[in-house]
């Protein structure tokens, strides 16, 4: 295994040039997926992919760390601006991803996904290795779901199902992140919970479903011949740091990052440091 390191490496703030208004491509089930540009607007473009009971927002305030990086942001089906997927399936996602690269006329990316965007960044890489020159997972892993947390996704459907979802998605997110930076950013926690009500009920329980179905990627890590970045929190209870560096020694070429301080939510935690790390690793990976 190569690991990668970037040291002196320096980023600077750029007044952003962002495309807000969203854009979409249509799936061939006729759904809609929506997304949005920012930086430059021919290249390799630098995918990034939400997590659960996200969206595109997520990456608003991050995305002032990056220019003239090509930047596109997806709503992964049933959440955001795109459509409740019409079949609860890893491959709507993956089609969803395909589709977009294929609207821009992109033939191929790096795919950075954050929690469940990086199960989606991994069924993308098993189905359309050819169309990537980087993978990165945001705090996400390549290994099922246990089943204890099997049942867990069962009880969040029951309650979804049963008119909780204010309830559901309250408790969420408090416990992705560190202890210190919860308590000192309820405003942030108060954002994302507001965002996730947003969220349709039908878009949470197919990404509940869809995680819980979804396969062991192990083997898809080990047959890319791209590198892979881990960027992992030291703090995180969702991919602990050992969970993340079992999953680094898997690809031939891996860059490990390891943020201190930092649970699920480095976007939000270490934004700063988080961008140095994927701008530094987008780079390497679109001029190798």
């Amino acid at each position: 295994m190569q690991i990668l390191e970037y040291s002196n490496l320096q980023i600077l703030t750029f007044q952003i040039r962002n495309n807000n208004t969203m854009q979409y491509t249509t799936l061939p089930d006729n759904s809609r997926v929506a997304y949005h540009t920012s930086g430059a607007t021919e290249g390799t473009p630098l995918i990034l992919l939400h997590g659960f009971c996200e969206d595109t927002s997520v990456w608003t305030n991050w995305l002032q760390y990056f220019e003239p990086e090509y930047i596109v942001c997806i709503d992964l089906p049933g959440f955001g601006g795109s459509d409740v997927p019409k079949v609860a399936a890893m491959e709507t996602y993956t089609t969803a991803i395909a589709s977009v690269l294929d609207t821009l006329g992109a033939s191929q990316c790096v795919l950075i996904g954050h929690s469940l965007g990086g199960y989606a960044a991994l069924a993308f890489a098993r189905t359309y290795p050819e169309r990537l020159v980087g993978l990165g997972l945001f705090h996400s892993h390549p290994y099922p779901d246990p089943e204890e947390r099997k049942e867990a996704r069962r009880r969040g459907i029951e309650t979804l199902q049963a008119g909780k979802k204010d309830l559901y998605v309250a408790q969420l997110f408090p416990g992705l992140f560190a202890p210190a930076f919860a308590q000192a950013n309820p405003d942030i926690i108060q954002k994302l919970v507001e965002n996730g009500k947003k969220q349709p009920v039908e878009g949470i329980i197919a990404a509940l479903k869809i995680m819980m179905d979804r396969m062991d990627c192990q083997e898809v890590l080990r047959d890319l011949a791209v590198p892979v970045q881990f960027l992992l929190g030291a703090e995180d209870t969702l991919v602990p740091i050992a969970m993340g560096l079992q999953s680094s020694i898997l690809p031939a070429i891996a860059d490990v990052q390891i943020l201190d301080s930092v649970g699920h939510m480095a976007m939000f935690e270490a934004p700063q440091p988080a961008a140095i790390a994927v701008r530094a690793f987008y780079k390497w990976a679109t001029t190798v």
